[in-house]
């Protein structure tokens, strides 16, 4: 079975309704982890393992990484998609990538957009735009943006609820992505709504787990959907 067609969800489904519900006639979701091991994934080995039903990405002193790098699901690219997991970090920010191209496959680098998990509360649940340019943060936390095909980028409204979110908790992240329009979720509130129309809006690509360079880190992923 084609796992593109089983994350295929349908725009006029999802975005009819300003909740945005999962659609009950929608294929049943598919589960891109085991719970028991990285089967279906690919990353640079010293640093992704799974302990307890869940995936592990870590850096430490003794070893670091140099550069962003990326665990990523190995079922090919995906456009239209909802994708929901439960994930926990501490020591530095993480993210979850999505419509991502692969631009160093001997190091697992991504660039794409990403659902970024970040301790600062203006960037928990942000969308960024990984190693694409001068794009980088393309909306932060709480903003409903619309990005014309001029490129120019404006803040047309306010989403969520501005609770506290913590990050070495366990916090579910939802994704959505149909056609021009992203929008992120952090439990159940949402984060960002950002309409797309950039030149270099990205319309497909692989999906992975971020575990950041710099200081040391750890994140926590489980029950990906």
């Amino acid at each position: 079975m084609n796992p593109q067609r089983i994350l295929q969800l349908s725009a006029a489904l999802i975005f009819s309704v300003a909740t945005f519900p999962t659609p009950t006639n929608a294929d049943e979701p598919i589960s891109l982890f085991n719970g028991t091991n990285l089967d279906g994934w690919k990353g640079l080995s010293p640093f992704w393992s799974v302990s307890d039903g869940v995936i592990v990405g870590e850096t430490t002193a003794e070893n670091p990484t140099k550069g962003n790098t990326f665990l990523v699901w190995q079922g090919g690219e995906v456009a239209d998609f909802e994708i929901t997991c439960q994930v926990r970090f501490k020591g530095n920010n993480s993210g979850l990538q999505y419509r991502s191209s692969v631009v160093d496959a001997d190091n697992f680098v991504l660039a794409g957009y990403q659902a970024d998990l970040h301790p600062k509360p203006e960037y928990f649940g942000m969308l960024y735009g990984e190693k694409l340019g001068k794009r980088g943060i393309i909306a932060q936390r709480g903003q409903k943006v619309e990005i014309g095909a001029d490129g120019e980028a404006k803040a047309v409204g306010a989403v969520g609820d501005g609770a506290k979110l913590t990050d070495w908790e366990w916090n579910t992240l939802r994704v959505i992505a149909v056609g021009n329009r992203l929008l992120h979720q952090v439990n159940g509130v949402t984060t960002v709504d950002v309409t797309d129309d950039h030149p270099e809006a990205l319309a497909k690509g692989v999906v992975g787990l971020q575990l950041h360079a710099g200081p040391p880190m750890r994140v926590e992923f489980k029950n990906i959907q």
